[in-house]
């Protein structure tokens, strides 16, 4: 696996922002697989080194990876700025998922107005009810703020 695979999507998404906002402040290759750099942080520039063919070997001396095997930020940043036609890919990728999941939801969301349509009065009061019953109990308490006059006085 790679290091982008073995990211979190927080790490990947905030190492993006870090690359373009410009806070990878140098980098150099090491070798063929491992790359290094100084990465601007919120506290501190943070000493930075990824190895492409062992990720989970890659350090940086911030506090959430120092010491650790995970992948951070900075280090996502620094592959961006090493390879910025992974980090367009990585947003392209991301856009294209995220249009692909509104329209999943705005299809799902069209089933079911279609379904519920064409339910009988019985079926939707009863429906309604289980959910009200089996659902969270907030969504039971503002059902009745919002519906049972009686229930506030």
């Amino acid at each position: 696996m790679g290091l982008i695979d073995l990211a979190s999507g927080a790490s990947l998404w905030r190492g993006y922002d870090y690359f373009t906002s410009k806070r990878v402040l140098s980098h150099k290759k090491i070798n063929d697989n491992t790359y290094s750099g100084k990465v601007g942080g919120n506290g501190a520039d943070y000493d930075v080194e990824i190895n492409l063919e062992h990720p989970r070997s890659s350090k940086c001396n911030c506090p959430h990876a120092d010491g650790k095997r995970i992948i951070c930020k900075h280090m996502a940043a620094l592959y961006f700025a090493v390879f910025p036609k992974e980090a367009d890919r990585f947003y392209n990728e991301a856009l294209q998922a995220e249009q692909e999941e509104e329209e999943r939801q705005d299809k799902l969301q069209g089933l079911l107005v279609e379904y519920v349509s064409r339910m009988k009065k019985s079926e939707l009061q009863e429906t309604l009810l289980q959910v009200l019953f089996d659902g969270p109990e907030w969504q039971y308490e503002h059902f009745l703020r919002d519906h049972i006059r009686e229930y506030w006085e």
